[in-house]
């Protein structure tokens, strides 16, 4: 096997995943992987690589500077490399764990909430008279990020399952974390995997946020969804990581905030009238 097909082989699927995952992050990603293949490097410390990598980023957008900002964006792109790694790696190796998964869920959320939080302390030492303030600006995007993610994640979430022939994913893992929870006294589960659990339970919840659990025809769903799926990829993680890297990276922040703000739930909105007439077209069809 050579290593494109290698790569696409450790992808969870080439046509569903955003294509600034799958033309920039995760190719560098898979680079690393295959350079430290032959290390005893498992999945959960790629997520602890990137888990500092993140922090990191957030110290330096704290500074409020320049050079802080190009710094901070330099490290959030490390993060978003490594965080690649894990997912690559356990697929390949196929030593991934349920409580992996839940580790990198736990991760990407600490991490992304540092850095926003970071950057709008960092901006709020900026003060611009007579116009909305850039800490305030920032907090803005990082919410609307927040809500592009969730829902992105959910549609690509239920397309992954729905493929598989298994549709309703998300509602089946927030029960199955339910149970875990419920079980943990009793199991004695250690006090970091409890709260670990319960973090993610917040934001699966969060990702379902109320979104369809109607369970449609397989086969349709995916042949309906698939190009919808890129089309709602436009507004996915990838992308406005993306956008926050270049825009401190070469301090141009209002970049992100056209991007977040006005284009990104501008696009939000039409998705979900698009989403609304398709689900109604798909619940016509026999499952």
């Amino acid at each position: 096997m050579n290593w494109l097909q290698e790569y696409k082989s450790a992808l969870k699927n080439v046509y569903a995943e955003e294509p600034l995952d799958v033309y920039f992050f995760r190719p560098l990603a898979f680079v690393i992987v295959k350079t430290f293949y032959s290390f005893p490097i498992t999945p959960n410390h790629y997520s602890l690589f990137a888990f500092i990598a993140g922090i990191t980023s957030g110290f330096y957008f704290y500074q409020g500077t320049p050079s802080g900002y190009m710094m901070g964006a330099l490290y959030f792109l490390a993060y978003s490399i490594l965080d690649c790694c894990d997912g690559m790696v356990a697929r390949m190796k196929k030593n991934g764990t349920e409580f992996g998964r839940i580790i990198d869920g736990v991760v990407d959320y600490t991490v992304n909430a540092t850095v926003y939080i970071t950057l709008a302390l960092g901006l709020s030492k900026t003060i611009v008279p007579g116009m909305i303030q850039p800490w305030v600006l920032i907090v803005f995007a990082g919410v609307s990020k927040a809500v592009h993610s969730i829902t992105y994640d959910h549609y690509l979430t239920e397309f992954l399952s729905y493929e598989r022939g298994d549709g309703g994913f998300v509602a089946k893992e927030i029960e199955m974390v339910r149970k875990k929870l419920a079980d943990s006294d009793l199991n004695k589960t250690p006090y970091f995997k409890r709260i670990a659990l319960k973090i993610y339970l917040g934001f699966s919840s969060l990702q379902s946020g109320g979104l369809d659990q109607i369970n449609f025809n397989p086969r349709e769903y995916c042949q309906r969804n698939l190009h919808t799926l890129r089309m709602w990829s436009a507004i996915g993680p990838a992308v406005h990581i993306a956008v926050l890297i270049f825009a401190f990276l070469f301090n141009i922040p209002n970049l992100l905030y056209f991007y977040a703000i006005i284009f990104g739930n501008l696009w939000l909105l039409m998705m979900f009238t698009y989403q609304t007439k398709i689900n109604q077209d798909l619940s016509r069809v026999k499952v």
